[in-house]
């Protein structure tokens, strides 16, 4: 009776091992219009203006909030660098996380540079990147009239008036694995533990 126990542990750590990512992986592309981001345990629309228009912050805010994208909800703003009062190398930012890393030339980004004109492959991946300020999902603390906004015409954190109009890029928290795939590598080995009991 233990063997299919040792059976089961030995399917579930093999189905493990196929869904786990590589080390080295940062930017990973999904079907279905996604981007996950392994460093920041993060998934992206690959399409940065999905909204298709500028917005204000509590209008950017609603629109992720109310997002229901390749079936799931949970969609928000990205969030700003705590530590970094609004200036460049923001790095904290998860959009300055993907401007300064993912998608810069060499070993980081430049600061006072457009994303469009400095950026590795990575940059493919996504559609509709724009030389822009995205709004960040928190407001200024000494002042709540302003949010964080993360530009991409020169990598900086600025805070901005929240009735200014800006792009809203979505993220959610985690991964985002095509349903099609896990379902397929669930019942691939249901049905291979079946038989290996009969047999």
């Amino acid at each position: 009776m233990k063997a299919p126990a040792t059976r089961l542990q030995l399917l579930s750590i093999l189905a493990g091992a196929l869904c786990a990512l590589p080390a080295d992986a940062t930017l990973i592309s999904r079907p279905g219009g996604l981007v996950y981001d392994s460093a920041q345990d993060l998934t992206w629309l690959m399409d940065a203006n999905y909204a298709g228009a500028t917005m204000d912050w509590a209008g950017a805010n609603a629109w992720a909030a109310s997002l229901v994208y390749a079936g799931h909800d949970g969609w928000r703003l990205p969030t700003p660098d705590p530590d970094c009062p609004g200036d460049y190398d923001c790095t904290g930012a998860e959009l300055g996380h993907l401007f300064y890393g993912d998608l810069a030339l060499g070993l980081g980004g430049t600061a006072d540079t457009p994303i469009t004109e400095s950026h590795n492959a990575n940059f493919e991946l996504f559609t509709n990147i724009a030389d822009t300020a995205y709004w960040t999902n928190a407001a200024l603390a000494q002042d709540t009239t302003f949010a964080w906004t993360f530009d991409y015409f020169d990598g900086s954190q600025i805070a901005y008036g929240k009735d200014q109009l800006y792009l809203a890029w979505a993220v959610h928290d985690g991964d985002i694995p095509e349903p099609a795939t896990a379902l397929l590598l669930a019942a691939g080995l249901a049905g291979w533990a079946g038989r290996r009991r009969r047999g």
